[in-house]
């Protein structure tokens, strides 16, 4: 088995258009939430999001594609994709590219017809159904192409064709967990010997009236139209996540031959775990025992005792039970080591962003062992009794992080870890 490490980051979010300009403003504690902008918001349970701002993307090797008809999260996807191929330097005359593949979580799946006609009727009082046929014959709102935004495959393979890569491409809707699949498998075949290297992770952009309408019916949103209160992971006060934009991808690849090419490595991606918890459609088990399997796998795939591990990024949604139930597991595995961990979460700054979220997740745990500083939770102010460990309260730390986790906990209990360490 081959040991895989990353070589190449890429990441957009409402912090910024690069992890250059992310990274530091995370460890700052700086907010990418605010009241909505992309529509009129005013009627909504929840007012506010973490949007991106992002310049245009190069289309370069898509001309045989409608890529203007792309879901705002493939081109998102792309941009990051691009970012990390060239950090990791990679001379794509020097590849085998049939050996290079795209694995990316999406999340397309979340609106669907159902929630369109829902929507639909929400707008038009009266209206008994939306017929589909009718409404494009008659210059409705079906655009060429629309198909090609409801394919799930789009987000793996426009960066798979906009780079020339022609090595194993899948696409994993595993809901918020998706990006974190798309890791653990992306590493699978790289260390199984099916790939030399894959670019992985995930996009979401679902600030949109369906998205917010949606996830507000499932009770799963923040009420506050304070930007700097309404994401506040751990905290006592905590009633709800805020949806976010956003992007993130991993160059990963063989440690035998990005050694061999000299390539800077920030980190080796040691473990994956992954569980399903069918509990319930949204709230975790009580007992937490899915989300305990898959920490215990992920550490036990790399090797790693709890007391090796010096940070987790948590799946810290903001939501009542979800952060209770991932104190509660986190101490169930790390016993007495819990306290001495560092333990934070990124959607007090980025929002959720679904799909993206564990590659989110995934690149703050990279970072903390590269660069031996940890992000911060923001907006944590008052504690919580059943969330009693150490959350890096609204400012990064400096800390030696010799092994990093990263949770992502999904609706449905899809769930998968990643654990790193430096290579």
């Amino acid at each position: 088995m081959h040991r895989v490490v990353v070589t190449g980051i890429g990441l957009t979010t409402a912090l910024g258009p690069d992890l250059a300009t992310v990274w530091p403003r995370l460890l700052a504690g700086d907010n990418g939430i605010a009241p909505i902008t992309y529509f009129d918001a005013s009627q909504y349970d929840c007012r506010v999001a973490a949007e991106v701002r992002r310049p245009p993307i190069d289309e370069t090797g898509l001309e045989s594609i409608p890529f203007d008809h792309c879901r705002r999260g493939v081109r998102l996807f792309l941009g990051v994709c691009r970012e990390a191929w060239a950090d990791a330097g990679l001379d794509a005359d020097r590849i085998d590219a049939r050996r290079v593949g795209v694995a990316a979580g999406t999340s397309v799946n979340y609106v669907h017809a159902g929630l369109i006609r829902e929507h639909y009727r929400f707008r038009r009082p009266g209206a008994t159904a939306l017929d589909l046929p009718r409404f494009a014959a008659e210059g409705g709102t079906e655009p060429p192409f629309h198909f090609h935004r409801r394919l799930g495959e789009m987000t793996a393979t426009v960066p798979a064709r906009a780079l020339g890569l022609a090595g194993p491409t899948l696409a994993i809707d595993t809901a918020c967990a998706a990006s974190a699949f798309a890791i653990g498998e992306a590493c699978r075949l790289i260390a199984r010997g099916r790939a030399d290297a894959m670019l992985a992770g995930g996009a979401a952009s679902l600030v949109a009236p369906v998205g917010i309408l949606a996830f507000s019916v499932l009770g799963a949103l923040s009420r506050n139209p304070d930007p700097e209160a309404a994401s506040r992971p751990f905290d006592r006060r905590r009633d709800g996540f805020v949806m976010g934009e956003g992007g993130g991808a991993l160059l990963l690849e063989r440690r035998d031959l990005a050694v061999a090419r000299g390539a800077r490595i920030y980190a080796e991606v040691a473990g994956y775990g992954a569980t399903l918890n069918a509990h319930n459609l949204t709230d975790p088990s009580p007992d937490g025992g899915a989300e305990v399997r898959a920490m215990e796998l992920a550490l036990a795939d790399a090797g790693l005792a709890p007391d090796e591990v010096d940070y987790i990024a948590a799946h810290g949604t903001s939501t009542p039970k979800n952060d209770a139930a991932e104190t509660a597991a986190i101490k169930r595995v790390y016993r007495g080591h819990a306290r001495r961990l560092a333990v934070s979460s990124c959607k007090g700054q980025l929002g959720h962003t679904i799909s993206a979220a564990g590659v989110c997740n995934a690149i703050c745990a990279i970072k903390a062992v590269s660069d031996g500083h940890v992000p911060p939770t923001a907006h944590y102010g008052e504690p919580d009794p059943a969330c009693d460990l150490d959350y890096v309260p609204n400012v990064g730390r400096q800390a030696r992080v010799r092994a990093a986790v990263a949770h992502a906990f999904a609706f449905g209990g899809q769930n998968a870890v990643l654990a790193v360490k430096g290579a």
